[in-house]
């Protein structure tokens, strides 16, 4: 494989690691796949491929510790998540912790690691505050963590779709301290955040910090993913249920366009350099994008035909 492709992570029914070809946007799997569901994953910031976390979203969740290399994908550890759904996964810029997210019990669960990246032990466990905001009472009951962001080398922000909220932590030898809660609109939802790009999912907006200012997308959906661009001019955002990825400029007068995802249910977006791939588990493939000098998206077509791909991550 040239040494030149980038390596991509894909996890769904499978983990699998692809070279990208700069040229076409076409992905090349490496070596062996790993059976194991991955619904969300992160890198080591230090090991690199070495070491990748992956969480399931299942009712009992798991987490899993892969080494994911150009020799194929293999599974170093597999521990519980001491909650139910774990959807995102986190490492701390220092790679001595990795913090999961579980969605369904309303918790963040923070594991030290070892100088090798192996697990070494539960640290922390918080419930997010608050009892849900209730706008809509299906999926606002409770708090809902959906994503888990490092601001700073020891703090990070967590993103409640049940809340409507966004609570920010210190994280101080391994243990997390609530510093503070910025709300966001009531019946929001929000799902992810980039930067100071915030992708509700029960309203189908971006919203940008710190004044609220909205940005709907253009169709009615569950929006999934938010990614900034390499060079931060735009923001990109994928709509389930229209099937589309939206680009959003970062500057006024803030022009948007849209594409069609390559399927209904896009679920995952990544940049590997000017190339945008996006997981469609609907169409069982990573499709391409080539990111214009505008901002616009042209479509490259399906990168990999894969069974319910449900991420996509660059590796070191």
């Amino acid at each position: 494989m040239p040494p030149s492709r980038a390596l991509l992570l894909v996890g769904g029914e499978q983990v699998q690691v692809c070279a990208a070809d700069p040229a076409t946007g076409t992905l090349t799997r490496t070596g062996p796949r790993a059976p194991v569901y991955t619904a969300y994953a992160a890198v080591h910031p230090r090991l690199g491929r070495r070491r990748v976390y992956g969480v399931d979203e299942a009712p009992t969740g798991t987490l899993t510790v892969f080494d994911a290399g150009r020799a194929g994908v293999a599974v170093l550890e597999q521990v519980g998540s001491q909650g139910s759904v774990p959807c995102h996964v986190a490492v701390s810029p220092d790679g001595r912790y990795v913090l999961v997210a579980n969605y369904g019990s309303g918790d963040v669960l923070v594991y030290r690691l070892d100088e090798s990246g192996a697990l070494a032990g539960v640290s922390d466990r918080v419930r997010l505050p608050g009892s849900g905001s209730g706008v809509h009472p299906q999926r606002q009951s409770a708090p809902h963590p959906h994503q888990i962001v490092f601001t700073a080398h020891d703090t990070l922000t967590v993103v409640d779709l049940g809340g409507d909220a966004l609570p920010t932590y210190r994280l101080d030898a391994g243990r997390l301290r609530l510093l503070h809660t910025h709300p966001v609109p009531a019946g929001t939802g929000p799902r992810h955040l980039s930067g100071r790009w915030v992708l509700g999912e029960l309203d189908p907006v971006v919203l940008a910090l710190p004044a609220h200012t909205r940005h709907p997308l253009a169709a009615p959906g569950l929006p999934s993913a938010i990614v900034t661009s390499p060079d931060g001019a735009h923001v990109y955002a994928a709509n389930r249920g229209p099937g589309t990825i939206t680009a959003l400029a970062t500057t006024a007068p803030h022009a948007m366009s849209e594409v069609a995802a390559g399927g209904a249910d896009p679920q995952d977006l990544a940049f590997v350099g000017d190339l945008l791939y996006a997981a469609v588990p609907d169409a069982d493939a990573v499709t391409a994008f080539r990111r214009m000098p505008d901002g616009r998206l042209l479509a490259l077509g399906p990168a990999l035909h894969v069974p319910d791909p449900r991420c996509v991550l660059p590796l070191a």
